[in-house]
């Protein structure tokens, strides 16, 4: 089983549960998500320019880019088995991206996850 977490761009930050919408969030670059994730987890190894997947302290990892223009999302694959939270915490903060899980919360820069 796995656990999966989609990443957005946010208009403004922070972002409140009231604010969630289509207007507070969007998708993020595809340039910009290959640059960011090279950068902070280099172990990927890469499929294609949307599709990377590899080992972190936590264990397997697969993130994929789907979808066109407003409907594009990023999203993070990973076990159930582990805790990836501090990972995806440490994305939203270096980048400013919003991160949500199926629980659901809300992940945003520099505050702790909220519920939504």
């Amino acid at each position: 089983m796995a656990k999966s977490y989609l990443f957005l761009k946010p208009a403004t930050l922070p972002l409140v549960a009231s604010e969630l919408s289509a207007d507070s969030v969007g998708p993020i670059d595809p340039g910009e998500v290959e640059r960011s994730l090279k950068e902070a987890v280099p172990q990927l190894v890469w499929e294609n320019a949307t599709q990377a997947s590899g080992e972190v302290e936590e264990g397997w990892i697969e993130f994929s880019q789907t979808g066109e223009g407003a409907s594009r999302t990023l999203s993070l694959r990973c076990s159930l088995r582990a805790d990836y939270t501090a990972l995806v915490q440490r994305l939203c903060d270096r980048y400013g991206w919003v991160a949500f899980d199926d629980t659901p919360l809300c992940f945003q820069p520099h505050r702790p996850p909220m519920g939504v």
